[in-house]
């Protein structure tokens, strides 16, 4: 094949692929729209809007101009018009559990939940593959039984429980980690909490050279971490197994170790990769769970994040922090799962041509 046609391939491809994205971008749109109003509507069914704008000291002249100012006096359809409106303006409503404008209070607790549902999507990328692929080499032996178990285990556990397990056994009993919070108290105290630009105390407390506040940060993050995402680790476990099962027993890989090539080639060259193929799709869809399930973990270990705050706006029936917290959430999973379209394209190109 001469450069020419090596060059006219990969404009074909790169259209292709732009073609997949546009398509994936445009399905985002309906998704979106559906979200908003499910819990737009549970949102209102649930209770009186106005509620988080009004207090007892508000005269009836007062309560009906705050009604006149977010349209909570005109039908539903109209409500919701004019709210999602509001949304693609950036105006997401007041946060009456923390007294500042919606975005300002998701801006304040985002990097907190993002940082934990990082680190645990790390970590159970990580050992979810690797113990997967382990036990699919040697299956039916002992090591197999065991992660066998630990993800019956992860999967049957609730998050909260694991959470006050680990807490009853490492802070109560052993006194080896923290019971609360991003950082120690005396970081608090002293006034030296991270204050980078990206709100993330592992990366600022590097950009400030301080190696010490770093070591605590990852001290605190250790057990909410693991009781985020053992439960992501057993899902992604089970089915790395089943998919380097089912890759194992393909021709070509028989034909690959017929030529005698030896099984280290055989697993990272020939297997891997096309086993990968289903764990991509579950490894989007754990990342959106990770968000969900960071509610209970952060309401657990009294983690300052999205979860903890969307628990105490519930609690106060703050609607518009409701709304936000959702609207997030959505947002997150069918950016992440765009993501892994383009990965899955990527690790299997007939994707693209569909």
């Amino acid at each position: 094949m001469d450069s020419y046609s090596v060059k006219r391939f990969g404009q074909v491809v790169l259209m292709r692929l732009s073609s997949y994205i546009i398509r994936r971008l445009l399905l985002i749109i309906p998704v979106i729209i559906g979200v908003t109003l499910i819990v737009f509507m549970l949102t209102r069914i649930a209770g009186d809007p106005a509620a988080a704008y009004i207090n007892e000291k508000m005269s009836e002249s007062q309560i009906e101009q705050v009604r006149e100012k977010y349209h909570l006096n005109e039908p539903i359809w109209d409500q919701y018009l004019y709210w999602f409106q509001g949304i693609l303006q950036g105006d997401w409503g007041w946060s009456k559990t923390d007294s500042k404008p919606v975005l300002d209070a998701i801006a304040y607790h985002f990097p907190a939940t993002f940082e934990l549902a990082l680190v645990a999507m790390v970590l159970s990328v990580f050992i979810g593959i690797w113990l997967g692929t382990k036990s699919a080499i040697r299956k039916d032996k002992l090591f197999d039984h065991g992660t066998r178990v630990v993800s019956l285990f992860g999967v049957s556990i609730p998050v909260f429980l694991l959470g006050l397990l680990l807490l009853d056994l490492f802070y109560f009993q052993l006194h080896l980690f923290p019971i609360h919070g991003r950082i120690s108290e005396s970081y608090v105290v002293a006034g030296t909490v991270p204050n980078g630009p990206t709100g993330f105390y592992l990366i600022d407390s590097l950009v400030a050279g301080d190696f010490r506040m770093f070591l605590d940060v990852v001290w605190h993050l250790i057990l909410p971490a693991i009781t985020l995402s053992l439960a992501s680790i057993a899902v992604i476990l089970r089915i790395q197994r089943n998919s380097m099962l089912e890759v194992l027993g393909l021709d070509y890989v028989k034909t690959a170790r017929a030529k005698g090539l030896d099984e280290r080639t055989v697993i990272n060259v020939h297997v891997r990769k096309n086993a990968l193929i289903p764990t991509t799709t579950v490894i989007g869809l754990t990342f959106g769970a990770l968000l969900g399930g960071a509610v209970l973990t952060e309401s657990v270990f009294a983690w300052p994040g999205l979860g903890r705050w969307s628990v105490s706006s519930i609690g106060r029936m703050d609607t518009a922090s409701i709304l936000g917290f959702c609207m997030l959430v959505a947002l997150v999973y069918v950016l992440v799962n765009l993501i892994v379209d383009i990965v899955y394209a990527y690790l299997d190109p007939r994707v693209r041509l569909g």
